[in-house]
């Protein structure tokens, strides 16, 4: 046999082992690889898991929490006492752009609405009545209900003040030299632009008792330039700006009453004294800027009464007090909330239904 034919049959076998060794060393690799790549899988899988597990005590804890505040709040307005007076009043929401702001509007800006005195901002200031609301003189009186027995309020009185809005508007032109053409209106004139403004006052009349004839009436005038406190206005005489001695300048004030109203964020207020019209006792009334507890009516007296129970430190049985709150320097914003109060001789503030 000749040495070739000896070679071939000699390298023959060994190549094809090498080939099956190789092949078989790539299925194993590749069997190698899936299951590594299975294995992230299920561990990626495992942490979504994780992740979504903790996700969700997350929310259900938030919820505990939450429910427990409600449930606290609850509790603690079920527990206010009730006055027996009774409270009527109308008060408008008025509404404001100065100068600046409608040359802003008017290239298509959105200015921050902000208002300041005559003597800190020289730019004119437009003022007009956007809504109002309304208590009928009716909730002053009390009445025995025929068919219960119960001492009610008559049917004429609502449960909730009557809220009305009215469809003016400001329509501006700018004339040349950027002189503006200004006027209210609601009704659409022509070659003008319309836009709505920010609340900016409240102004009305109030009347706290057990009748019309009988019942302290009060007159009141708010505006958003007062609750300014990193710049406060600059008062002027007291013949323009009577809030200079009858209202004090606007501080943030937490809540502490209940305890859990400490989580919120401080609120911007001033207290002021209001005379009545007549000789008698002065109404203690809280202007703020209103905030999450303005959603309902009733966390709005909770509110109220714990910004109170800041703001007038020795109260005497029979005060009267309030509060008028609203999202003042809002844009199209008219919503105001108001509630009342009676200080009884047992140390409580009494809610004025």
């Amino acid at each position: 046999m000749s040495k070739l034919r000896l070679w071939n049959r000699l390298t023959v076998p060994t190549r094809l082992t090498q080939r099956a060794r190789f092949h078989g060393g790539a299925l194993q690799h590749f069997i190698w690889r899936k299951a590594l790549e299975n294995r992230r899988k299920v561990l990626t899988l495992r942490e979504h898991i994780r992740v979504m597990q903790r996700l969700a005590f997350a929310i259900l804890g938030v919820a505990v929490v939450v429910a427990g505040i409600i449930g606290w709040l609850g509790l603690s307005y079920l527990a206010m006492p009730v006055s027996t007076l009774g409270v009527a009043y109308v008060i408008g929401a008025r509404v404001a752009l100065t100068a600046d702001h409608v040359h802003a509007i008017a290239k298509g800006q959105t200015p921050t609405f902000e208002f300041r005195r005559r003597a800190q901002d020289s730019s004119n200031k437009y003022v007009w009545q956007r809504g109002k609301i309304e208590r009928p003189i009716a909730c002053l009186y009390y009445e025995t209900d025929a068919g219960k027995g119960a001492i009610v309020r008559p049917g004429s009185c609502p449960d909730q003040h009557r809220i009305s809005t009215s469809g003016d508007q400001l329509y501006f032109s700018v004339e040349p030299g950027d002189a503006l053409r200004i006027g209210v209106s609601n009704k659409p004139l022509e070659n003008s632009n319309v836009t709505n403004g920010a609340l900016y006052e409240a102004e009305g009349e109030i009347g706290i008792g057990k009748s019309e004839r009988n019942a302290a009436w009060f007159k009141i005038a708010l505006d958003a330039e007062w609750l300014n406190v990193l710049d406060p206005p600059v008062p002027a005489d007291a013949a323009t700006d009577p809030d200079q001695h009858s209202c004090k300048p606007a501080t943030r004030q937490g809540l502490r009453d209940p305890i859990v109203l400490g989580i919120l964020s401080r609120v911007a207020a001033r207290l002021c004294q209001v005379e009545p019209e007549k000789p008698g006792r002065p109404l203690f009334l809280v202007h703020f800027q209103s905030g999450p507890l303005q959603w309902t009516d009733w966390t709005n007296r909770l509110g109220c009464r714990a910004l109170l129970y800041r703001l007038i430190p020795s109260p005497s049985p029979g005060d009267l007090a309030g509060c008028i709150g609203g999202p003042w320097g809002g844009f199209d914003r008219t919503d105001l909330a108001v509630s009342f109060f009676e200080f009884t001789p047992s140390g409580d503030f009494a809610v004025i239904r």
